[in-house]
């Protein structure tokens, strides 16, 4: 691991204009950032700990008709968050399935949001990948086991945040502050809008820049007959990477679906929403059966490589399984 600054900031402020040196890494608790500095894949010269900024630990509130929280509270903190389980359960699903224990207890949301590619080629620092500047996706001939099945034709990574998709199904915005010389200025993004695609550009998946921090997390208040899960496939039941995952909520009337909003997610680079799947459920009264289509139809356009069909199975048992949870918890029938 090379030398490098490190960097100690009292608020998001002063957390932004640090993030604005060249080649610099941002960590949360470090659980992702730490690994790929020790395989030498991540070599910053300023490292800034956004622990220290204590308006980044802003606590989980209602306020306007959303829900907000700072981007360094906790995974543990949400899992556990009494408003969140009573207004959002499928977030807290999402946050009590992330990692171990101890890692929840340290992880954060932003950080859980901003984590990179857990692709084996492109965490090798042996491997110059085509994401790091090479030209090759070595996962096209090599080990594709858990790789992608959609929009897999430039780079084959999965989109690993567990909280990202339920965040999109809600309609999620991230309050960003930007440092533009001695000035830090606020925006707001979408969380649908947060993403990058490898097609647009291959070195990076969000659309953070330099000198931008995650200052609070928020989504609007669902309704009350609007019910949200989230459901992940793993090849244990302990710390492991999801190999399929699918946040949904659903808004009922007068015994049919009004909306809906389906995210999948560790089988494409990106975040993936099924919009197609969306406007097909709208109008019908939720069913097994029709769960069960819907979880068909999710696989669509699927392009499974040489180790990984067996994706297409378990993404419409996700979506299932997602639908499944959201009706009964619209209906009051799921907590």
């Amino acid at each position: 691991m090379k030398d490098f600054t490190y960097v100690l900031p009292k608020d998001a402020a002063e957390a932004a204009r640090a993030a604005a040196a060249p080649n610099c890494a941002l960590k949360g608790a470090g659980t992702d950032l730490v690994d790929r500095m020790k395989e030498g894949v991540t070599r910053p010269d300023t490292v800034v700990n956004l622990l220290t900024a204590t308006d980044l630990r802003s606590p989980i509130r209602e306020e306007n008709g959303r829900i907000v929280m700072g981007g360094a509270i906790t995974l543990a903190e949400v899992a556990e968050s009494e408003l969140i389980r009573k207004v959002a359960p499928g977030l807290a699903d999402a946050a009590a399935e992330a990692a171990t224990p101890q890692i929840r207890n340290r992880g954060t949301v932003a950080g859980n949001l901003c984590q990179r590619p857990r692709c084996w080629y492109f965490r090798n620092d042996t491997y110059a990948c085509s994401k790091k500047g090479g030209e090759t996706c070595y996962s096209i001939e090599g080990e594709n086991k858990y790789h992608a099945i959609f929009e897999n034709v430039t780079c084959n990574i999965v989109h690993p945040s567990n909280l990202a998709p339920i965040l999109q199904v809600l309609g999620g915005t991230l309050h960003v502050v930007t440092a533009k010389g001695t000035d830090v200025v606020p925006s707001d993004i979408a969380v649908k809008d947060f993403w990058v695609r490898p097609e647009e550009d291959i070195s990076r998946e969000n659309i953070l820049v330099a000198g931008q921090v995650i200052r609070e997390v928020s989504f609007p208040i669902p309704r009350g007959t609007t019910g949200s899960s989230y459901v992940e496939t793993r090849e244990k039941a302990s710390f492991d990477w999801a190999l399929t995952s699918c946040a949904a909520a659903l808004t009922l009337e007068g015994g049919k679906i009004a909306s809906a909003s389906v995210v999948l997610s560790s089988v494409a680079p990106t975040p993936l929403q099924l919009e197609a799947v969306e406007k097909w459920l709208v109008g019908k009264a939720p069913s097994d059966a029709l769960f069960r289509e819907a979880g068909t139809k999710a696989t669509d356009g699927a392009t499974p490589m040489r180790d990984n069909a067996y994706k297409i199975t378990l993404t419409a048992v996700v979506v299932r399984r997602a639908l499944s949870a959201a009706a009964a918890r619209a209906t009051g029938g799921g907590k």
